[in-house]
């Protein structure tokens, strides 16, 4: 089984039209399930490859004795719910996150302390750690997918029109995988304003 599913820059093409899309409607660190529900589309149309957005609680060592967690505490417990979760894109073979190169900024808050570079995650589900306990070593991850939460989310992001129209100009903006990516493209509203949107310089360097 290969290391990674899709080569570095294909990762970060999916990452940059996503980022792209959506920088200038929000805090883009806290979009994972745009970044989610694209990549899994884009996995599936452009590259044949069975994908579906996972909703759940993750972990990620990324230095001795530090992880990242997404989900939070409730009275002294691990919680994941709507207020605390984390959504990522789930194959048959493989776990891929199209948010992580911006972890440094998701976690700028909770970890100032810590300098956090910018990689791709792809892992081999057989890598997954069984717990929160055995996570431990530079790369290594548990996940704790959430059936429940990832329909409640995925049925709340679709059922906004607004979103749709996000996906399907990421869509057309990402275009045919095999040909160069545009660095810039235009979205129309419904006034026939138009924005030019800007392919950002973030990308991964390297893998966790």
């Amino acid at each position: 089984m290969s290391k990674f599913l899709i080569p570095l820059p294909d990762f970060n093409r999916i990452h940059q039209v996503a980022h792209g899309v959506i920088k200038d409607f929000g805090t883009v660190e806290k979009a994972c399930t745009f970044f989610s529900i694209f990549g899994a589309y884009v996995l599936s149309q452009k590259y044949g490859i069975e994908a579906r957005p996972i909703a759940g609680g993750f972990s990620l060592c990324v230095a001795e004795d530090r992880c990242l967690i997404y989900g939070r505490e409730e009275h002294g417990e691990y919680v994941v719910d709507s207020d605390g979760f984390h959504m990522w894109v789930q194959t048959p073979t493989h776990i891929i996150d199209f948010t992580a190169p911006i972890y440094p900024e998701a976690f700028a808050q909770a970890s100032p302390d810590i300098t956090l570079p910018r990689k791709m995650l792809q892992k081999q589900i057989t890598e997954e750690r069984s717990n929160l306990n055995d996570v431990v070593t530079i790369g290594d991850f548990v996940t704790y997918p959430d059936p429940a939460l990832t329909n409640e989310l995925i049925g709340r992001f679709m059922k906004r029109p607004a979103n749709s129209d996000l996906i399907q100009i990421a869509d057309h903006w990402f275009g045919n995988r095999r040909a160069k990516q545009a660095v810039t493209s235009q979205m129309f509203n419904d006034l026939g304003e138009v924005t030019t949107l800007n392919l950002p310089k973030i990308s991964a360097n390297g893998a966790w």
